[in-house]
């Protein structure tokens, strides 16, 4: 099944009706292809030009949501939270994401449904979770401030050189310097730089609190000081900066559910903000976010981790797997492509509003 933006959402409503079910999708169950039903002409953009029963984009799959802390020299023996991960370990999950056919988009892409790779590739987000030095240094020398090659955002420029087709995206969860905290990025008076600098090359920057404490027992009001206060904080550093998840310290949900709302929209100090999602700090994919089980309110990551559940973990599963079929693309971010036995885990009431159904060529 193939679903595609209409230009009109109320053309798109008036054209679908009730016949989604007539039409001849295609299917990876390797079976002949049928004569499609006919739809409304020139209802929306072209399908893309993909050799589907070759490529099989499944764009109802899941999607790796990796989550760094610390990127050092070497890991330590005593390491009991899994916070750090070596830089070889660092290189070699990059290397390992990209010979399974994984491309990086940033966060966003995947809330919004925007996710951009080509066709038969399929989407990854590396998030990094504190705004560690580890993660962005800068080296003084007599005439420049350069990027540490071995801190992550040097590693993924370097990365990107030599494989241009995987482009320079990550989603940074930083805390903003306050009372208890260093600049962004540990080194003093290079946070907004820094932040600036993610920006222009295409990364961003996503919502983690100003003083990463524990928000399970917080009221609404300190709730919205700790998001609205980061987020004040970010938008002040990182001028036009558009924040849009939050991830949550410690994966730490508000106990009183009816205060959980203050984690995507509030108020602080006379400013509002919202948000789009939210990032829980658990162990699986997400799903695809045109699936019925995906809950932007409660989204999960994988640890950077070697064991069970860890990031080599998920890329043989994703890849190999049955469980958890990955989500892979047809190379057009403004066509929904997924298979015609998968279509009840389509969310397809929401697909409705933003999506012209088509048949399979």
């Amino acid at each position: 099944m193939r679903l595609s933006r209409s230009p009109s959402p109320l053309a798109a409503i008036a054209t679908l009706g009730a016949a989604i079910f007539p039409f001849a999708f295609l299917s990876t169950g390797g079976c002949q292809r049928t004569k499609p039903v006919p739809v409304v002409k020139n209802a929306g953009p072209k399908l893309p030009d993909v050799a589907h029963m070759a490529v099989k984009p499944n764009e109802l799959g899941y999607i790796p949501v990796i989550m760094y802390h610390e990127i050092v020299p070497k890991t330590p023996t005593r390491d009991p939270g899994k916070m750090s991960r070596s830089v070889k370990a660092f290189r070699g999950d990059l290397e390992a994401l990209y010979a399974a056919g994984f491309r990086p988009v940033n966060l966003s892409d995947v809330v919004n449904d925007t996710i951009d790779v080509p066709a038969g590739a399929s989407p990854v987000v590396l998030t990094f979770d504190d705004g560690r030095e580890s993660q962005f240094r800068l080296n003084e020398t007599p005439n420049a401030l350069n990027i540490d090659p071995n801190c992550a955002v040097g590693i993924l420029q370097a990365f990107n050189k030599a494989h241009p087709d995987w482009p320079l995206r990550a989603t940074f969860f930083v805390l903003p310097k306050s009372s208890t905290t260093n600049d962004v990025f540990g080194q003093a008076g290079l946070g907004p730089q820094k932040l600036q600098y993610l920006l222009k090359e295409g990364m961003e920057i996503g919502n983690h609190s100003v003083h990463h404490k524990d928000m399970s027992r917080m009221t609404a009001d300190q709730i919205q000081a700790e998001i609205g206060g980061a987020h004040n904080a970010l938008v002040a550093d990182a001028p036009g900066a558009t924040l849009q998840v939050v991830a949550l310290p410690m994966g730490k949900f508000p106990k009183n559910k009816a205060d959980r709302k203050y984690l995507l929209a509030g108020t602080f100090e006379g400013k509002s903000y919202a948000y789009k999602a939210v990032m829980d700090a658990s162990y699986r994919a997400v799903p695809s976010p045109a699936a019925l089980r995906f809950d932007p309110a409660r989204l999960e990551r994988i640890g950077a981790r070697d064991d069970r559940w860890g990031v080599r973990w998920w890329i043989n599963e994703l890849t190999h797997g049955n469980a958890y079929p990955r989500y892979v693309s047809d190379g057009d971010p403004n066509v929904v492509s997924f298979p015609k036995e998968m279509e009840a885990l389509a969310n397809l009431p929401r697909l409705r509003k933003r999506w012209q159904f088509f048949a399979a060529p």
